[in-house]
Parts: C-alpha cells; structure tokens; sequence
C-alpha cells in the first residue's frame, strides 16, 4: 500500500503545487533510487501543462537515460525547484560555455519556456503511456517506437517555433505601442 501510495503521487504542476500537498524530499530520493538502479518508475500524471497531450490520468513509465539518450520530444521528468517534479517535453539541448548540456523544456500547453534544466536535475524520460478506458480497456504509446519518436520530435519543434512567434509578435506590438505614445 505505501509503495503504491507514493509512486501514484506523480507529476503535479506549479499551479498545483500551492493547493496540494508538495512530494516530499523522501519520495523525490525513492524516485531517484528506482532510477538510479535501472528499474521503471510509474507514475500517474496529474496538471495540465502538457494537454492536449497528456490529460492526466495516464500512467507514465518512466526511466533512466543518459545524455546522450535524450532526443528532442522525448518527456523528461525533473527536478523542479519551485516544487514538486515536472514533465515536459525536451525542446532543444544546449551546451554552456563551461561544457555543461543543459535542456531547454517546455509543457505543451504552456507559452514559455521552463529555466535551462541541466542533466542532474532529470529523473528520467517517458518510454511509454497507459490510458485506462473502463470501456475500452488499457490503451498504449510506446514513445521508444519510431512514429512515437517523429511524432515527438516535430511537436517539439513547432512549440519552439509557436514560443519565437509569440515572443516576436510581443515585441512588435511593443514597439508600436512605444510608437504611438
């Protein structure tokens, strides 16, 4: 009962994190040590960062990947230090000028960008999500598969792309306002 307690605690976004209560360093560093030791972690995704993806409900299985590992789309689940994990989807990786690969994620739903999340803070990526149908029984994605991973990948690009259009067509309307004054 205690295990299944916390492993269906999974994923709940900022939003959520003032009105329920936050995963507790303990359950963080059980996360981390089902991980760490090449075993999959299930979670129940609760939030809605990442709709119309995810609509929480789902269980994710996650596990351990090494940087290279990671490819652009893939769901990471990560430190967040503003509470309780997140998951969002990788955008792009990047390299700092110390030699540190840092990943830019963001959530679905979201019009911004997560802060830069270097490797340390990932717990895991998404290899694959169950939808519970109490008519049409368990459905799955296998995101390890090629359609899953292309899929992915050109989701990840478009939310690049649609955050830099957004971010340019607020700059402009700054500037015409400035304009106008």
């Amino acid at each position: 009962m205690f295990l299944s307690s916390l492993l269906q605690q999974g994923h709940k976004g900022v939003d959520q994190a003032k009105r329920r209560k936050p995963v507790e360093a303990e359950t963080l560093s059980f996360f981390e040590d089902i991980l760490e030791r090449g075993l999959t972690l299930r979670v129940r995704v609760t939030g809605e960062s990442m709709k119309p993806f995810l609509r929480g409900g789902e269980i994710v299985s996650i596990k351990k990947e090494s940087p290279d590992g990671l490819r652009k789309g893939d769901l990471l689940f990560f430190k967040n230090c503003h509470g309780p994990p997140l998951l969002h989807r990788l955008i792009q990786k990047c390299n700092t000028p110390d030699g540190e690969i840092t990943f830019l994620t963001k959530g679905d739903a979201l019009l911004a960008l997560d802060k830069p999340v270097p490797y340390h803070s990932i717990l895991g990526k998404v290899s694959r999500i169950e939808k519970r149908n109490a008519r049409a029984g368990s459905k799955y994605k296998d995101m390890e598969s090629l359609h899953w991973r292309m899929m992915n990948a050109t989701t990840a690009y478009l939310s690049l792309l649609t955050s830099r259009l957004r971010c340019g067509l607020s700059r402009l309307k700054g500037l015409a306002s400035s304009r106008s004054s």
